[in-house]
């Protein structure tokens, strides 16, 4: 059997809901399991994947406020202010609890949660629809993927955030995001860094 610190973290490295699931229940049911921030973890789950009109059809609602943060930022260039109460709701609704401000915890769980998301969402740009050009025909190379992952990685963060003057609001999300993105390259650049590069 696994210890706990190992379960914790094969279940925020795993992306496949179901086998998440029976990670997290592992962890939970493991003897000495004190976590205080258990139930918040399996509330952030619960929130994430489950559709209560649909209980046998996985959702996934945290890689959808990505996409619809990606969205909101390119509507944003005209109209900033019309997104400001949306992406705030948005930041309210994956958090869950307003004790992921006050306590490192729930703060952790919040992160390591956010961070699974962005993952997720940056396997799916390794697939050859990703960043695909002239309408659809053409196949990125894996330099343009990469440029694009980070352009998306930023403005779905720190972009939209300055953007609309919300990064208080956003601090904890901006936080996951970046440290995924640092973490998925070999070279360890920080998304900030790379977003600079990428705009020479």
């Amino acid at each position: 059997m696994k210890e706990l610190h190992d379960l914790l973290e094969s279940y925020y490295e795993e992306i496949d809901p179901d086998q998440r699931l029976a990670l997290l229940r592992e962890y939970q049911s493991g003897p000495g399991c004190d976590d205080p921030a258990a139930d918040y973890r399996k509330a952030l789950y619960d929130y994430r994947y489950l559709d209560p009109k649909m209980p046998d059809r996985k959702v996934d609602k945290y890689l959808m406020a990505v996409l619809d943060l990606l969205y909101l930022f390119r509507g944003s260039i005209v109209l900033p202010g019309r997104y400001v109460k949306e992406v705030k709701k948005i930041m309210r609704d994956l958090e869950r609890d307003e004790r992921v401000r006050s306590d490192e915890a729930f703060e952790e769980a919040y992160l390591m949660e956010v961070r699974n998301a962005v993952r997720r969402y940056f396997d799916t740009c390794k697939s050859d629809s990703y960043h695909k050009k002239f309408f659809g025909i053409t196949h990125s190379t894996a330099d343009e993927k990469e440029k694009q992952r980070c352009l998306d990685a930023y403005r779905m963060s720190a972009g939209i955030a300055e953007r609309l003057h919300l990064e208080k609001e956003m601090e904890l999300f901006c936080r996951a995001v970046a440290e995924e993105y640092r973490l998925s390259r070999a070279d360890g650049m920080t998304l900030a860094d790379a977003y600079q590069s990428y705009r020479k």
